[in-house]
């Protein structure tokens, strides 16, 4: 699925590095990794609570609809990026409302019958005015459902009984997402992008994972045992096939028809290199594994001044999720680095474009995770 507006995830396609079973401390990435930035003055606890807050204000009273839709642009809604901005709104309660709305929305936009012969799946679409329009597309039936279920989880988890009770609500739409999603599901045990498109990428299918997982604890928390045990079994199956893609230093970009691997241009920012931090992103595997320390070693070999914001020379996009990861890896230095200067370029300005409702959605979650309240 894609990770910016820049480039839909359909259109995608080394530096020497230790072996993995060398790579360092995930504190820094990697023992010999370049240096991080020094943190400069400014990532506090209070500006992590406040960049949250303000992140999920300009969400709610700038990207959303009277009737619940978290737009992309004026004129498109694209369920994935909602879904994002969603989960990081679910970090700020007082949210709640507008979380569930655009939960709403999303179940009540499900296809009953599709292009891709599937159901109970979403289109993206079109805005003019007050008239929402169906693409009869949307970029994956993959990604857009596991994300969905992903932010089902996160909305229970918070504990507020109003969003509680209406996750419990729907348990039976979710069960349907999730079943849809589990249809496109191969031998192998990844998902095609769609069955009209048969690539399976590492970034949809680290989703794909998570989405099954959250499902599986879901349906435990709301008392359905064998529902949680049928995900858990399909989120083994999906470990599985994102562990087939690893190919000694990297994981494929993607898996073709023909069961070909893409490999990683580490010079190439999008989908290359960002989607090698997907594994750990999505909690495939932890910052610990040998993998991981791999590949975020070889992540900031080839984009040394990320935290800087460099991609931006190719791509104008500020890429939240890469702090996400960072976060996750444990690298404070870097996160707070970019945050800064997230706070310089987007924050204190308003969030002028390309700032959009998915940027903000993982830039909620870092801030949270970094002020200690988790992802």
């Amino acid at each position: 699925m894609p990770s910016s507006g820049a480039q839909p995830a359909n259109g995608s396609s080394g530096t020497s590095a230790p072996s993995s079973s060398s790579s360092g401390s995930s504190n820094s990435g990697s023992a010999s990794a370049p240096p991080a930035n020094s943190a400069p003055p400014g990532a506090t606890l209070k500006t992590y609570k406040s960049n949250l807050l303000a992140a999920s204000d300009w969400v709610a009273w700038h990207s959303t609809l009277a009737d619940g839709a978290i737009l992309y642009t004026p004129n498109r809604i694209v369920p994935y990026y909602s879904n994002i901005a969603a989960m990081g709104m679910t970090k700020d309660l007082s949210k709640v409302g507008q979380v569930r709305a655009w939960m709403q929305w999303y179940v009540a936009h499900l296809n009953s019958h599709d292009v891709w012969g599937l159901g109970n799946t979403i289109y993206d679409y079109n805005v003019s005015g007050s008239t929402e329009t169906p693409t009869n597309d949307a970029d994956s039936t993959d990604s857009y459902p596991a994300t969905f279920l992903s932010l089902a989880w996160k909305f229970y988890q918070t504990g507020d009984p109003n969003a509680q009770w209406y996750v419990k609500s729907i348990a039976a739409q979710l069960d349907g997402i999730g079943q849809t999603l589990v249809r496109t599901q191969q031998g192998d045990g990844l998902t095609w992008a769609k069955p009209n498109y048969l690539i399976k990428y590492l970034m949809d299918n680290c989703e794909v994972y998570r989405g099954l997982r959250d499902a599986a604890a879901l349906f435990q928390a709301l008392g359905y045992g064998s529902k949680a045990a049928f995900y858990n079994s399909h989120a083994d199956a999906a470990l599985q096939g994102i562990m087939s893609m690893w190919m000694g230093h990297g994981f494929a970009v993607y898996k073709d028809n023909g069961a070909n691997l893409a490999a990683p241009n580490w010079g190439t920012w999008y989908a290359d290199a960002v989607s090698q931090l997907y594994p750990v992103l999505e909690q495939v595997l932890p910052a610990s594994d040998p993998k991981v320390q791999e590949v975020y070693w070889r992540f900031n070999m080839a984009w040394q001044n990320w935290a800087n914001l460099s991609f931006n020379a190719s791509d104008p996009f500020p890429w939240t999720l890469v702090s996400a990861a960072a976060a996750r890896m444990g690298d404070s230095a870097r996160v707070d680095t970019y945050i800064v200067n997230i706070q310089n370029l987007y924050v204190n300005k308003g969030f002028p474009w390309p700032f959009y409702s998915m940027e903000a959605g993982f830039f909620m979650q870092v801030n949270a995770y970094m002020a200690g309240e988790g992802f």
